[in-house]
């Protein structure tokens, strides 16, 4: 990749592109979450009347992770389709986490696998679907050391980090980060929610009304009011449709402030006391 390319890329993402670029250079290199790797195909397939679909199919390499910011700058609505093998785990926690910050929506298609980094990337949904037959795939970061894999201290303490801060429940984080490098756990949809991970059955219908149906989750929207404290995530690079199915989603999150300016969705897991605050947009349950 030449450095006109890479300007580019942060010219469109900002700090994200560079917070990125950090993550894929310090410890991406060499840490791996299946085996040989190369780039994946993101295809991004524009619609009139629902969400825009982006594809990702292929194994993900350290440079798919700004391709998909590249592509996705601009974008405030989408479903992620993943059907991967796996890959480089910062690159999928890396998606993931933009996936997250932009609150699209998450699909592993019909009889689809998808695996290892590609799972992380899955994870990151503001919402998760899975198709009939698919099935979701975790195992521990690894490198390749005299042919055999080996478990990454610093890889899995990255996904540690990265699958903490996706509300999910002790039991789901224990699954994820349990099973050894040469293993695979396969999840099926009732096996992903009876470890705690939230999941839909794959619909069209159901994956283009999502959003939606989020809307439509008893909450109470306050202008010009902040409910301060108590916060359990930040969306960064967002806006207030994407933090309000965020919120919903999270069944731990009780409440949410969203500031304008500066395109920040604070979750909070108590409602805690309104203040009036200018410019602000807040809701509860």
């Amino acid at each position: 990749m030449n450095h006109v390319t890479i300007k580019g890329y942060i010219a469109r993402g900002g700090d994200v592109a560079l917070r990125l670029l950090g993550v894929l250079f310090c410890w991406g290199l060499g840490v791996a979450l299946a085996g040989p790797v190369w780039s994946a195909q993101i295809l991004v397939s524009p619609a009139a009347k629902t969400a825009t679909q982006v594809t990702i199919s292929g194994e993900l390499d350290l440079g798919d992770a700004l391709t998909f910011l590249r592509k996705t700058g601009e974008m405030k609505d989408a479903v992620v389709v993943l059907q991967s093998p796996g890959g480089n785990t910062a690159a999928g926690i890396s998606i993931g986490r933009a996936i997250r910050q932009k609150g699209f929506l998450t699909l592993v298609p019909s009889s689809a696998n998808c695996a290892s980094a590609c799972a992380l990337a899955w994870l990151g949904g503001a919402r998760r679907f899975m198709g009939e037959g698919a099935q979701v795939g975790f195992h521990a970061a690894y490198t390749l050391s005299g042919g055999r894999a080996r478990r990454s201290s610093s890889g899995n303490a990255a996904l540690v980090k990265y699958v903490n801060g996706l509300d999910l429940p002790p039991q789901a984080i224990a699954y994820i980060t349990s099973a050894p490098p040469e293993r695979m756990y396969w999840l099926t949809l009732p096996a992903a929610r009876a470890v705690g991970i939230e999941a839909g059955p794959y619909a069209a219908s159901g994956i283009a009304n999502a959003r939606e149906q989020a809307r439509h989750v008893p909450m109470t929207i306050q202008a010009a009011t902040d409910y301060p404290g108590n916060d359990i995530g930040r969306l960064k690079q967002t806006t207030l449709d994407a933090c309000l199915v965020a919120c919903s989603a999270a069944r731990s999150c009780k409440a949410f402030t969203f500031v304008p300016y500066r395109r920040e969705c604070w979750l909070k897991n108590e409602i805690g006391s309104a203040e009036p605050r200018d410019g602000l947009v807040s809701g509860i349950k």
